[in-house]
């Protein structure tokens, strides 16, 4: 039973050391994703609405980090990510490709 609890305070404590830490790669990740998907020419409401959405959460992990709010930072800039990941998907799909007629 104590190997059991001294797990858990060992675990307890890894977890409040990756919260401690500002989530620097991520919010990276994130604005590159936003601005490749920026420098796409405009798509469909859908491709927009996700980027409006990737815009929005990167605002907030911005906030969070400010505010040291390092799990919500990392949240926010993961869900970032993701939705201009998928606008960029949306406006390349749209994207006329030259050559063929």
């Amino acid at each position: 039973m104590r190997r059991y609890r001294v797990w858990g305070l060992f675990l307890c404590a890894w977890l409040a050391a990756c919260a401690a830490h500002p989530p620097v790669e991520e919010m990276a990740a994130a604005r590159r994703a936003v601005e490749a998907a920026r420098a796409l020419p405009d798509g469909n409401e859908e491709a927009q609405a996700l980027l409006q959405s990737a815009e929005e959460a990167l605002a907030e992990a911005a906030r969070a980090m400010q505010a040291h709010d390092y799990h919500r930072a990392r949240m926010k800039a993961l869900q970032a990510r993701r939705a201009a990941l998928r606008a960029a998907a949306l406006k390349r799909r749209e994207t006329p490709r030259g050559g063929s007629k």
